[in-house]
């Protein structure tokens, strides 16, 4: 199934512009003679984030009688099914949170408008970003894009069950890694399905499959092809799959069924974002965090990741494209970056803030670096994510169960990633 954002790009863009066309003033902001401009605000941050994203909004509108951030908070499904009746219907936000694969339907009809002036302007700083992270949001040879939430996903552990097995240092390899895992495993009765797995990866749903590859030297997408069926791809999945023949982990289970088995003291280890500080919390666990360890190739993990987004309609006027342009400029400012981490639990969007500066957030501080090695998954794909999913989470189990013709299983796959992607060129 088409992506809805995708369908009639065209079409829709026409419709969009046609209609807003003919407000003359529209919720985007309002640029009247008398007091400030206000700049309306979507995103769908209902907890602490979402608190942190209010309170910075709050105080970038006391810090100056120019302009006023006013935020609406609605569900992400929510935010998708109304954001382009709302731009059709002149009431829609100058600025929106989303994701990458949104984003990029949303440019290519037009519902988004560049930031490259923000780029390109030394006083918003944006040299301190880090560059494959505003990269995901180049198109055109324009930036569209401005970070928001990169969160790093990252190995969280069970503090007691590593004291109880005396590991003192955390593995730097994967091969490191499944041996961790192997000897946190407990299998008291001998049974082949331990009480207690060293490992809980999410191998159905949330696939981390196209980490693995990227860990190992390759990719499932690039330069516009699929490029999955590769002898390098192959290879890396095989290790995964002997891998798992070792049992030191579930098959089968989604990313909210492999955190489950965390928080109930059934597995020693699990990856996840940032968000498992709240959850450990929630329940009472004592947990540490350390970087997803070197495949072949290099680290690499997935990031959850969110951008702000200029739409058409609030850079349609030049005052509120002011305003929404003064409120990035100040969220991602120095001090309001090391507000948003300390508070919000994601790490800074820039690269000059420092560990000692989020010594009061000791999981934020020690997930600093980790940035450097985590990547938006598929993030350049023209469409048909869905789809894309679910075959590569039907190879994922395929791996995970030991299915032996790797290659062919492969194969199969990258043929059927080619078909999904052709309705989109």
């Amino acid at each position: 199934m088409k992506s809805p954002l995708r369908r009639g790009g065209t079409a829709l863009a026409a419709a969009v512009f046609g209609a807003t066309a003919l407000v003359a003033c529209s919720p985007a902001g309002t640029a009247g003679s008398d007091g400030p401009v206000t700049v309306d605000v979507w995103h769908g941050f209902t907890e602490a984030d979402g608190k942190v994203v209010q309170r910075l909004a709050d105080e970038f509108n006391e810090s100056q009688d120019d302009y006023r951030v006013k935020i609406e908070v609605n569900p992400w499904n929510v935010i998708t099914d109304k954001l382009l009746p709302a731009m059709s219907s002149g009431n829609g936000p100058a600025l929106v949170v989303q994701g990458v694969d949104a984003g990029q339907g949303y440019v290519r009809q037009g519902v988004f408008a560049s930031l490259q002036s923000f780029y390109d302007d030394p006083e918003n700083e944006t040299e301190t970003y880090y560059e494959h992270v505003v990269d995901y949001t180049v198109f055109d040879g324009e930036t569209y894009g401005v970070p928001m939430g990169y969160a790093p996903f990252a190995v969280w552990y069970n503090k007691d069950m590593f004291a109880a097995a005396g590991v003192t240092e955390f593995p730097q390899t994967q091969d490191e890694w499944i041996a961790l895992a192997k000897k946190l495993t407990v299998d008291e009765n001998g049974d082949g399905t331990p009480e207690i797995y060293g490992l809980s990866l999410a191998d159905k749903a949330t696939t981390f499959l196209p980490t693995w590859l990227e860990a190992g030297g390759g990719d499932v997408f690039a330069d516009g092809e699929v490029v999955l069926d590769t002898p390098q791809n192959v290879k890396t999945l095989e290790w995964w799959r002997d891998a798992y023949a070792e049992n030191w982990g579930p098959t089968n289970i989604t990313l909210p069924e492999a955190v489950d088995l965390f928080k109930a003291g059934k597995a020693a280890m699990v990856v996840i974002g940032p968000w498992m500080i709240g959850i450990a919390d929630s329940v009472g666990l004592d947990v540490g965090v350390f970087e997803v360890p070197a495949g072949e190739e290099k680290r690499a993990a997935q990031a959850a990741a969110n951008y702000w987004w200029l739409t058409s309609q609030g850079a349609k006027d030049e005052r509120v494209a002011e305003g929404a342009q003064a409120f990035l400029r100040y969220f991602n400012s120095h001090d309001s970056q090391i507000e948003w981490a300390l508070e919000g639990n994601y790490p800074p969007n820039r690269d000059d803030i420092t560990a000692d500066e989020l010594a009061e957030n000791p999981f934020v501080a020690e997930m600093l670096p980790f940035t450097e090695n985590t990547y938006i998954r598929l993030a350049d794909l023209p469409g048909g994510l869905t789809d894309v999913n679910a075959e590569l989470d039907t190879l994922s189990q395929k791996v995970t169960h030991g299915e032996d013709d790797i290659a062919g299983a492969v194969a199969e796959t990258s043929g059927k990633l080619a078909g999904i992607l052709s309705e989109f060129e």
